[in-house]
């Protein structure tokens, strides 16, 4: 997946594989070592270094972890557009803004605006893949809406078994998590205010 080109002379589109890339230069900006992001994050250096150079692929929850310390999200990173006005997103010009190792869960951002105030995004999830045992929670609230599939929702450990044409709204502060029961890909669409990555 590529990132959106604002069509300003010398920008060019920014591939989901240059995201390491991108990691390091927001590193760099606020004056961090390696070593120093390897303490606020609890990961190796080894690792980090790793992901910067694009050997390793973050999980969804360790790229959260390593954002969180450069407090940045993933669209202040990439900077996918530098105009004050976007306002189409073709499918070619999403930005894939997490993945598993092995691509299981895929989230696409819809609507990437470093300076928007809530975030829209694709996400597909692959049979039997899940975002893991352990729930998550942050600030803010999120909606979602399957399109296709099924997808198995704890909120509070509240389960729900949602399918197409199903929404889910919550606190983001409460814990949820989520599974996929089917075998086929779980394809839904969310909304987050603020934005989380």
């Amino acid at each position: 997946m590529t990132a959106i080109d604002d069509g300003s002379p010398g920008s060019a589109p920014a591939r989901d594989e240059d995201l390491g890339r991108h990691i390091r230069a927001a590193r760099v900006a606020r004056g961090l070592t390696l070593e120093a992001l390897a303490q606020a994050t609890g990961l190796s250096r080894s690792y980090l270094s790793n992901v910067e150079h694009n050997r390793n692929s973050p999980t969804i929850s360790t790229l959260r972890t390593i954002l969180d310390a450069l407090n940045v999200s993933l669209s202040q990173i990439f900077r996918t557009f530098e105009a004050e006005h976007r306002f189409l997103t073709r499918p070619d010009q999403r930005v894939t803004i997490a993945r598993t190792g092995n691509d299981d869960v895929r989230y696409e951002l819809l609507n990437p605006n470093p300076r928007g105030r809530l975030e829209m995004m694709l996400m597909e999830v692959a049979p039997g893949a899940s975002s893991g045992d352990r729930p998550h929670a942050h600030a803010g609230e999120e909606v979602g809406l399957m399109i296709s599939g099924e997808l198995d929702y704890w909120v509070e450990e509240v389960h729900y078994r949602l399918g197409a044409g199903d929404a889910v709204s919550f606190d983001s502060s409460l814990p949820h998590r989520y599974a996929n029961p089917g075998d086929v890909p779980a394809v839904s669409v969310w909304t987050v205010t603020p934005p989380s990555f």
